[in-house]
């Protein structure tokens, strides 16, 4: 049996865009010791019956309506990065963020949408550090680019988009 290729905590990297114009800069938020992305689909249900047997149960039938993502992160707050999550919090708008996973090709890739920073949960405890938990909701289509990462070192890259959420 061959070992699973795994993917290690630093190679998941969320950075947040400044919104800068002509050029925006990421930036990778520090403290952040448990990250992650969600993605999750709306449907709709309808119960069927069964033409040739009414009495049997009906079937039931979903339709996708809609689909969204939501990146979560909790840590340690870091000092430096404070105004960088007030300010997104305080802004009503959303903002471009990339979640990256750096693995070889055809693996790897990045998620990249807009969404709104949604909740912002400073914690303290005593005897501990203060503590941050954050969600961003998606704004829109979430798009994943394949491979664009880890061929890019390479030098050959990977430009396909497809739709994740």
């Amino acid at each position: 049996m061959a070992a699973p290729i795994t993917i290690p905590y630093k190679d998941f990297i969320i950075t947040i865009g400044d919104g800068a114009t002509p050029t925006e800069v990421f930036t990778k938020p520090c403290g952040l010791t448990t990250q992650g992305i969600n993605f999750t689909k709306e449907v709709n249900e309808v119960q069927v019956p069964d033409c040739d047997d009414p009495d049997m149960a009906a079937a039931t039938e979903s339709a996708v309506t809609a689909t969204s993502a939501a990146i979560t992160g909790e840590g340690i707050l870091a000092a430096e990065f404070f105004p960088d999550w007030w300010d997104f919090y305080q802004y009503n708008g959303s903002r471009n963020v990339k979640v990256e996973l750096v693995t070889p090709a055809p693996n790897g890739g990045t998620w990249t949408g807009k969404f709104i920073l949604t909740t912002f949960n400073v914690t303290a405890a005593l005897g501990e550090k203060v503590g941050v938990a954050v969600e961003m909701q998606s704004d829109g289509v979430v798009t994943w680019t394949a491979g664009a990462l880890a061929m890019s070192a390479g030098g050959g890259t990977d430009t396909r988009a497809r739709r994740a959420a």
